[in-house]
């Protein structure tokens, strides 16, 4: 079992800053938990809680600070301070090359125009190779990117994700728009998916071979269950799943995008070349997996929405969580305003049966999946310490996930070889801020990022405990 963290190491990083408008506490991430300055302790964490892994991501704009490439040693230093440390505690490191973090200067660039066009890829790849050639001698474990559909959707189609571009048509209430939310998401995909093609080639061929590690993507979906009986229910639920999940991994499993999203998307989705193909196709040696939630869907006809084309439309649903019985799918995990998790643990084994339909067991087999993120937020924000601490509902919510988990592996033999824990520590959740908290550990921010495990923590290491000694 596993634990997983955004590289929020929190040194303060002058010229890369969001606008703090943009977040739901008005906070940032100059600070956040702190990781930075507590790595050490926080491995600490790590060990007591018994876990075998740990993944992270690094920083590009802390390894490669500048447009000319130059490799920042101070940053090299820090990483291979983490994976040290890791190593000698026994815990296994799992590398993210990207989550989100793209450095300003490449968005800021008016021929790269950040992740808009084909030459981000030269930049991913010199980033990726210096990675690969500093840290693949203790890392085994990469992830080119963690979830690329949300990084377009909310990043240049609905807006509110860096770096917030999108136009009217999203519905979005800002007063000033730049982008284009019926285009820009895809080409956007489409240029990170030749990335992740690009540095698989480049690991396989330069540092596999001898490093011996393996290389693979996190993709993210949510079970869509169809509202209805209704045969168009079920055909709006299986495009939510296509348009969020297969988006990414059809082009990494067989060269190309759905055939749903071709129909409906058209010209505005971009067209692989018959080399960017297969060098796409079996681009990968395991999945990752993020799985939170369930959500019903609704048809939604074309013709109701002809004029308003983008990402949204384009799948022809109505996404919703109240069901026909006009109850919740799940027990909200989050805050009214800003939660979006419903305790939905059958949803997961679900999904894994999707796309053991769609992949096929074979190919499923070949390319196993590991869980990479799984977690809820608290339900309360600005809660006393002591009451963020008996996080009852999240001891439910993990362990239910983990028991469903268990069982579809068994009864079904889905071959899913390991599972993270979304996250070790409170930190800063992108549009959500501070106070959304998902940690088993609660981060003091006001008082020095001190670390309290909370009880979802204790329960985890005793998990832990009794699931090694049952295999033993």
């Amino acid at each position: 079992m596993k634990l997983s963290e955004v590289a929020t190491e929190d040194a303060i990083m002058v010229g890369n800053r969001g606008s703090r408008r943009n977040i739901y506490d008005g906070s940032t991430g100059d600070i956040a938990c702190d990781h930075y300055h507590q790595y050490k302790q926080d491995i600490q964490l790590m060990a007591k809680l018994g876990v075998d892994a740990y993944r992270f991501s690094i920083s590009w704009s802390r390894i490669c600070p500048d447009i000319g490439g130059a490799v920042n040693q101070a940053g090299v230093a820090f990483y291979n301070d983490v994976i040290n440390s890791l190593v000698y505690h026994g815990i296994e490191p799992y590398v993210t090359l990207y989550h989100w973090d793209l450095p300003q200067h490449l968005e800021n660039d008016p021929e790269v125009k950040g992740w808009r066009t084909k030459k981000i890829v030269r930049h991913f790849c010199h980033f990726a190779e210096t990675c690969f050639k500093l840290f693949g001698d203790r890392v085994k474990n990469w992830i080119t990117f963690n979830q690329l559909s949300t990084l377009a959707y909310y990043g240049y189609g609905k807006g509110t994700n860096a770096p917030g571009r999108c136009s009217e048509i999203c519905g979005s209430k800002k007063s000033i728009f730049y982008g284009d939310s019926s285009s820009e998401p895809y080409v956007v995909a489409h240029n990170a998916l030749l990335c992740h093609a690009a540095a698989v080639k480049i690991y396989r061929e330069f540092f596999q071979p001898e490093q011996r590690g393996r290389i693979g993507i996190s993709v993210n979906s949510k079970w869509y269950e169809p509202f209805s009986n209704k045969e168009e229910d079920y055909g709006a639920a299986h495009r939510c799943i296509e348009y969020e999940l297969s988006w990414i991994l059809d082009p990494i499993l067989f060269g190309d995008y759905p055939s749903s999203m071709k129909t409906s998307v058209r010209t505005r989705l971009p067209v692989f070349t018959e080399d960017e193909s297969k060098e796409l196709k079996g681009s990968l040696d395991f999945i990752g997996l993020n799985y939170y939630t369930a959500y019903y869907v609704q048809n939604a006809p074309e013709e109701l929405t002809p004029n308003l084309r983008w990402y949204e439309t384009d799948r022809q649903a109505t996404v919703g969580y109240i069901g026909p019985d006009g109850q919740l799918i799940g027990e909200a995990m989050g805050p009214p305003d800003i939660g979006w998790i419903y305790n939905c643990p059958w949803g997961l084994p679900k999904l894994l049966g999707w796309m053991e339909n769609r992949y096929g067991k074979q190919e499923l087999q070949a390319h196993p999946i590991i869980i990479t993120e799984n977690g809820c937020m608290d339900r309360e924000l600005r809660v006393s310490v002591k009451k963020a601490l008996n996080d009852v509902k999240r001891v439910n919510f993990l362990s239910s996930s983990l028991e469903h988990l268990s069982n579809a592996i068994r009864n079904y033999g889905y071959n899913v070889q390991g599972f993270f824990v979304w996250s070790l520590l409170d930190n800063f959740e992108w549009e959500s801020g501070l106070v959304c908290r998902f940690g088993l550990h609660y981060v003091d921010y006001k008082n020095g990022h001190k670390r309290y495990p909370k009880a979802s923590a204790k329960w985890y290491r005793q998990f832990l405990s009794r699931s090694k000694n049952l295999s033993q």
